[in-house]
């Protein structure tokens, strides 16, 4: 993830006194494991989560990156085209991912500062779907 919404992230969950963790995102092998959780001292799962609910948790690890994105989208087409060799046929629009990522990367960073802004100024957002009601005007939250 972008560094900018890790940050949010680790904002929104301290204003809503909500414990920190973290994970890979990844999309490849290759990144797993780079991003994780630590709670010093626990040596079982029940340690580990008790630790997390008493906010113990320490995070540790790398934000994530176009470059990265774009590395992990390559590793899953030349597994692709390992695996399916017929896929070579559409080996020249692999060109195109670089510029399918950084479009990709560029929406998440434009997604997460306008909830980022909408969520810092307090703005409530509409209702699920099955809780729509039938007049238009009453679907907002108040």
């Amino acid at each position: 993830m972008w560094a900018g919404a890790n940050e949010s992230a680790a904002r929104l969950a301290a204003q809503l006194g909500k414990i920190a963790i973290a994970g890979s995102d990844s999309h490849a092998i290759a990144g797993l494991g780079h991003t994780y959780t630590e709670v010093p001292g626990a040596r079982t799962v029940d340690e580990f989560f008790a630790g997390l609910r008493t906010g113990c948790g320490r995070i540790h690890g790398t934000h994530g990156s176009c470059r990265k994105l774009t590395a992990d989208v390559f590793s899953i087409v030349r597994s692709l085209f390992w695996d399916k060799p017929w896929t070579l046929a559409l080996s020249p629009f692999a060109l195109l991912v670089p510029a399918f990522t950084a479009g990709h990367w560029m929406n998440e960073i434009r997604f997460c500062r306008k909830w980022t802004a909408a969520i810092e100024r307090g703005e409530k957002s509409k209702r699920m779907l099955w809780d729509l009601d039938s007049n238009f005007g009453a679907n907002w939250a108040n």
